[in-house]
C-alpha cells in the first residue's frame, strides 16, 4: 500500500471517500489518544475524548484551509476538546468513586506499575510542546517530518525540542527516584 499524504487523504474525504478518513484516523489515533490521556489520566475518558475529536474533525474538515497542515489542525482540535473537558469537569461538583468490593490486589502495586506511574507524572510535568513532541515521535512512532507538521517547527527545531524534552524528562525521573529512595 502506498503511503498517501495527509493532503491527498483530506481531498479524498472532501470528495466523498470515507475510507480516506479511516486512513487519517489510523494514522493519528494513537497520538490523539495519548494527548487525551494526558488530560484525563483515564483510558476510557481518553477514548471518549478521542472519539469526540475525530467527530469534530470530520464535520469541520471543509474548514481546513491547508490540507498539508492536517496534523497540526487536528492537534488544535485535541487541545480544544481537552480544555473543554477540563472546564466541564471543574464545574461538575459530583464525584464518582469506583469501588471494587473485596478486590484481592486492590492495595498492591508492582515495581513496574510504580515506574510507569513515575513516568506518567514526569511526562505531565513537561511543557505541552515537549510532551507533544515526545508523544508524536516516540509513542506514535512518527518521523521528524511528521513532528514538524504537528508543531510547525523546522527540522533543527524539532531536534532541539526533542533533546530538551528528553533531558527534562530524565531530570524529572531522577528527581522522583531520589525522592522515593
Amino acid at each position: 500500500m502506498v503511503n498517501r499524504s495527509d493532503a491527498f487523504l483530506v481531498e479524498g474525504v472532501l470528495n466523498g471517500d470515507r475510507s480516506a478518513f479511516g486512513d487519517l484516523y489510523d494514522r493519528y489515533a494513537r497520538l490523539v489518544r495519548s494527548i487525551c490521556y494526558d488530560a484525563t489520566q483515564d483510558m476510557t475518558g481518553a477514548q471518549d475524548l478521542s472519539q469526540e475529536v475525530f467527530l469534530r474533525a470530520y464535520s469541520k474538515l471543509g474548514e481546513l484551509r491547508d490540507p498539508d497542515r492536517f496534523a497540526g489542525w487536528l492537534v488544535g482540535i485535541v487541545r480544544m476538546v481537552c480544555r473543554e473537558w477540563r472546564r466541564r469537569r471543574g464545574r461538575d461538583r459530583h464525584t464518582y468513586v469506583d469501588v471494587v468490593p473485596d478486590a484481592p490486589d486492590a492495595g498492591r502495586s508492582t515495581p513496574s506499575d510504580e515506574r510507569i506511574n513515575r513516568l506518567h507524572e514526569a511526562m505531565r510535568s513537561l511543557p505541552e510542546r515537549e510532551r507533544l513532541a515526545l508523544h508524536t515521535f516516540y509513542l506514535n512512532g512518527e518521523s521528524v517530518g511528521a513532528v514538524r507538521q504537528v508543531l510547525g517547527l523546522s527540522q533543527s527545531g524539532v531536534y532541539r525540542l526533542l533533546d530538551r524534552a528528553r533531558r527534562r524528562l530524565k531530570g524529572c525521573l531522577q528527581d522522583r527516584q531520589e525522592d522515593g529512595a
